[in-house]
């Protein structure tokens, strides 16, 4: 018999606890590996082994575009207003036209080693790249595109990068466990975020960038104070399989995660104390 579809990339509206399916979108004809939603507008962008970047009207549940990528696009992000596609490859990352398709510029990360994952900062100014050799890579998202920053903290792959809302702010998750908190604009490294017992593959900001929430294949969702460093909460029941994203919401008082049990969940945010 032919091998079963892969699974749809699927979009909800999000009430307090309630959690609603508003869109089911296929297309992809292989695994998806990386989801992007941009911030201000209801666009999204999904990459997959296809060599496909889709990107999908979040109203309608439309397909807007379809981007033929080449082969090995693994992390994706999109601008704030939904215009650019940022998506990883081998030795760096594409800029892609969000309306045309059209390739923009390339961003080399100086090494031939893939980039797994990407963000592009709240006002559109910078990118961050996390590559399999453990290196975080920071752009300006204006030409000539010059890279602002090279971060090396981690000895493995980076699995996840995140902004803070002002830029200010990276936070890289890597396969050592660790999750590391950097400054931007120079790479210099504040804190290091130790307690996830495996991988760290997901991270996300709080709107005032006081909390950071990270999730891991440990099975765990932690959520830290970044004044001191600290994790204030930990949720060790929240996925029965490896958790692979987290999102905050814009009032900081809640946070959700996904993870391979086809789970989502959504929590009260701890904003003091700790463990």
């Amino acid at each position: 018999p032919p091998p079963p579809p892969p699974p749809p990339v699927h979009s909800y509206a999000v009430s307090g606890a309630k959690i609603e399916r508003r869109h089911t979108l296929t297309g992809h004809e292989l695994g998806v590996t990386a989801v992007a939603v941009a911030a201000d507008v209801a666009v999204a962008a999904s990459a997959a082994l296809d060599s496909r970047i889709r990107v999908w009207n979040l109203d309608t549940g439309s397909l807007n575009l379809e981007i033929d990528c080449g082969p090995m696009s693994y992390g994706v992000a999109l601008s704030p207003d939904g215009a650019t596609v940022a998506a990883g490859s081998m030795g760096g990352i594409s800029l892609w036209d969000a309306a045309s398709g059209s390739k923009t510029a390339s961003l080399s990360i100086g090494s031939d080693r893939i980039v797994l994952c990407a963000a592009i900062s709240a006002d559109g100014a910078l990118l961050a790249a996390g590559a399999e050799d453990g290196g975080v890579h920071v752009f300006e998202m204006e030409a000539p595109y010059q890279r602002v920053a090279k971060m090396e903290a981690h000895a493995v792959a980076v699995r996840c990068v995140a902004f803070s809302r002002d830029g200010k702010t990276v936070l890289s998750g890597s396969e050592d466990s660790r999750a590391v908190l950097w400054e931007a604009a120079s790479g210099r490294q504040l804190y290091t975020l130790q307690g996830h017992g495996s991988w760290v593959l997901g991270a996300a900001f709080s709107a005032d960038g006081s909390h950071v929430v990270t999730c891991s294949s440990d099975q765990t969702v932690r959520n830290w104070d970044l004044t001191t460093g600290a994790s204030v909460q930990t949720l060790a029941d929240s996925h029965s399989d490896q958790a692979w994203g987290v999102a905050f919401d814009p009032s900081g008082g809640r946070f959700c995660s996904v993870g391979d049990d086809r789970a989502i969940r959504v929590f009260e945010a701890t904003v003091a104390g700790g463990e």
